[in-house]
């Protein structure tokens, strides 16, 4: 056995891990952790949904209840795609229509965005949120004079209201 031979098996291993490494752990993000982070989120929206929503786009409270107390409330979270994910949207653009992976990553941050607010304003003591907005920021890097897009913002916001109590005597 030679004594250069060691060293040249720990480069090529070294070489390896450093190509294929990086794909593996986005393999094992795309398949194993983002499924695991969507199921706890269908969790803590099925555990708000039992008490009803919360959230609506209505620019006024429906009924007439009067209202004690209310506040601007936003909620937000930044998400990007996997490399895995960055590769099958690149070859599906090849040939045009929906590009599904992305798709489900919106809709995931869009999702985790509105139940945020939710919690925050269970957390705070309010009743409800009218006139809920959101905003979407396409974030990205400049390569080489091209723009990537690296990830996708979405902001949910609106207005909390807590309403006053009412007595009856009987």
């Amino acid at each position: 056995m030679a004594e250069g031979e060691p060293v040249i098996g720990l480069v090529i291993l070294l070489t390896l891990l450093l190509a294929v490494g990086p794909w593996l752990i986005s393999i094992i993000a795309t398949f194993v952790y983002q499924p695991s982070k969507k199921k706890k989120l269908l969790a803590r929206e099925a555990a708000f949904a039992a008490t009803g929503d919360t959230l609506t786009t209505l620019k006024k409270p429906f009924g007439d209840k009067p209202i004690k107390e209310f506040s601007l409330v936003s909620a937000n979270v930044v998400m990007s795609p996997s490399w895995v994910q960055m590769w099958i949207g690149s070859i599906i653009t090849i040939f045009g229509g929906e590009i599904n992976v992305f798709t489900k990553i919106v809709d995931w941050a869009r999702r985790e965005a509105k139940q945020r607010l939710r919690e925050q304003v269970a957390a705070a003591g309010y009743d409800a949120v009218i006139n809920v907005r959101f905003e979407t920021t396409v974030m990205s890097r400049t390569r080489g004079g091209k723009d990537r897009t690296s990830g996708v913002e979405i902001l949910a916001y609106g207005t909390a209201i807590k309403y006053q109590k009412q007595f009856t005597m009987d």
